[in-house]
Formats: C-alpha cells, structure tokens, sequence
C-alpha cells in the first residue's frame, strides 16, 4: 500500500477526503467525524426544506432558499458516494501511483505534465468553494453586528419549529450552520476533483497509448505489440471502475445543475446594483466549475480514447504478417468504442454543459416574465 504523502497528485482530496471522515483508513474516530458531519448537512437541509415551504408562494425567498437546499442534497449524495466507495478511490489512487511508476521516463513527464494541470485546478477550486462559503458566512455575520437582534439571521434561510432568536441558541445555530456550510464544500471539492484526477490519469495513459502504437515497428518480430494491448485493456477496464464509483453523483449533479444555475442568475439579475449580488456570483461560479468538472473530463476521456483507433492505423501496421494485423484489427475494434462517462439517460460532456447552461437561461427568462405578470 502506498503511503498518502507519496500520492502527491492527490493531495487536495486527500486534505478535503480526510475532514469529512472518508480516510484511507477506517477508524473509529473517522466514521464518528463522517457521522456528525452527515447529520449536520442533512439538519441544515431539512431547516432549509422548512423555510421553502413556509414561502412557497415568494419567489425571490424560495429561490434564495432552494439553491442552498439543493447544494446540500448534492453534498449529502457526494459523502454517501465518498464512504460507499472509499476502498474503491484509495485503490485507483494507488493504482495510478503504481501505473505512472512502471512507466519510462518520457512517459513520466506526460503523467507529470496532466498531474500539474490538475492540481492546479483542485486548488483553485478548493479556494473558490471556500471563498464563497466565506461570503456566505461573513456576510451573515457583518448584518448580525450591525442590526438589532430582531433582525437576525442564519447564513442561510432557515426554519425550525422553534425560536433561536436567543443569543446563546443563535450563536450555537450560526456556528454550526457556518460549520455545515463548509462542509458541503469539503464534500464537493473531494469528490469533484477526485473524479477529475482519476480522469485526467487517464486521459495521460491514453495519450502514451496512442504515442506507442504509432512508434510500433513490426518490420522485426516483438513482444512489444502484446504487452501494449494489454496496457489497453487495463486502462479501459479502470475506466470503466472510475465511472461506476461516481455514476450516481454524475447523475444527480447533471440533473440539478440547470435548476442551480437558473436559480442563481434570477438571484443575480434581480440583485444587480446591490452589494450581496457579489455573494450570488462567487456561489453561481463554485456551482458553474462543479458541472463543468465533469462535463470537461467526460469530453476529454471520450476524446482520448477513441484517439487510440486512429493511432493504431497510424503505425506501420503494412509491414506486419496477417496475425498480427488481425490482432491490430481487434485492438482497433476495441478502442472504436470510447470511454463514456454516462449515467443513467445522461452523459458527462462539454455538450452537455452547452444544454444545461442553455436551459438554465431558458429558466431564467421564464421566471423574470413570471416576475413582470
């Protein structure tokens, strides 16, 4: 087993995976930390549910108030998916650690150069998740110093069956709401820049693939050709184990997306000119780079791996005896069939992200004519 600090593409999940309870190993303190971080989102969600139904018939409250509700479902279904496959992602991690190891030097700088980009992304956005829970946060908190105590309010609209107007109940409520907040951005940056590792790993095998298929020479006999085949079949098969341990997110993030977003730019056109309008657009770009992570990921996998047919007819496969141009047609036959991060009746990819941004304009439109009537 590799040890964490070794793995040092992976290390933003392994900071996000490791504050909500889903280590590499599972101890009693870590399933406590994942328990209590569960209940606390799934508490702020069901106070949120409450607000909603209380005003259900104000839609500038209901969809100030959806938007949290709905950001916490998909945190809740993130860390549920998180602890149900946590064996799964610590063994792709060490799987690709063992990968990029068994590979030659130039083809090291590949990984490498992938790995960067990467971290890169994990990082910022990691900072622009917590940057908008700051905002939230902070901006409850500037308006609870400076208003009268009637007047106070939670980071989130929130309705519980009782009062927590008290100073001593509203700070207790204020800091574990703020904590839930955090949270949730935990929750999301683990398992969305987890996938979007995984993804871009593979994405550089892909290409390595590719570039020794069009170097093959078979004007001389090789054992070269058998072992690249069966390089292939093994990142096809650990594909196929990224995509079913995150399947389940990949379905709701994209159905829920449009509904976000269209949530989020009515807040924004309505709240032109204000300051919390600055709130709105750091949280609509956190939940915009969400989808957009595994959209971009999905495209690129399809891309890549179907790159590897057109590799295959690149190489001097004229100069190889019929055997070995039959293996060459199976192995082209195989890689025709791409890498498809699909869930359900939708599909991770950048067309999918066109229709969804799309749509949530549509939504948009809609709600400002619903306004005007």
């Amino acid at each position: 087993m590799v040890a964490v600090e070794t793995v040092d593409f992976f290390r933003v999940q392994s900071i996000c995976l490791r504050a909500v309870g889903v280590s590499r190993i599972d101890t009693r303190t870590g399933r406590v930390l994942f328990a209590f971080c569960f209940f606390t989102v799934l508490v702020m969600k069901l106070g949120t549910i409450m607000f909603a139904v209380n005003h259900f018939d104000e839609i500038m409250l209901l969809c100030d108030c959806l938007g949290p509700t709905f950001t916490a479902y998909l945190g809740l279904v993130r860390q549920y998916n998180l602890r149900h496959h946590r064996h799964e992602i610590w063994s792709l991690v060490d799987e690709f650690d063992a990968l990029k190891r068994s590979l030659k030097a130039a083809e090291i700088r590949i990984v490498e150069k992938y790995n960067r980009i990467d971290r890169f992304l994990a990082w910022a956005y990691l900072i622009a998740a917590m940057s908008t829970g700051v905002l939230f946060v902070g901006s409850a908190l500037v308006m609870a110093v400076l208003s009268e105590e009637s007047d106070w309010k939670l980071p989130l609209l929130m309705n519980f069956p009782f009062e927590v107007k008290h100073p001593v109940t509203f700070t207790i409520f204020f800091v574990w709401c703020s904590v839930a907040i955090f949270w949730v951005v935990l929750d999301c940056v683990a398992c969305d820049s987890s996938f979007g590792t995984f993804s871009s790993c593979l994405v550089a095998h892909f290409v390595i693939i590719q570039q020794r298929f069009e170097n093959l020479k078979f004007d001389r006999p090789s054992s070269e050709l058998g072992m690249l085949i069966e390089y292939h079949k093994h990142i096809l098969r650990v594909s196929d184990r990224v995509i079913n341990a995150y399947k389940n997110v990949i379905l709701n993030q994209l159905l829920i997306s449009s509904m976000l977003l269209c949530m989020l730019g009515f807040q924004l056109v309505i709240s032109t000119g204000t300051s919390i309008v600055v709130v709105y657009f750091a949280y609509g770009t956190a939940i915009t780079i969400q989808v957009t992570y595994y959209c971009y990921y999905g495209s690129q996998l399809y891309h890549e791996s179907t790159l590897v047919h057109d590799a295959v007819y690149k190489s001097n496969w004229y100069n190889a005896d019929v055997r070995t141009q039959k293996m060459l047609i199976n192995c082209m036959m195989r890689a025709k069939k791409p890498v498809n991060a699909k869930s359900g009746f939708t599909q991770a990819s950048l067309p999918t992200l066109r229709a969804i941004l799309n749509n949530a304009g549509s939504y948009v439109a809609l709600l400002m004519s619903l306004m005007e009537q």
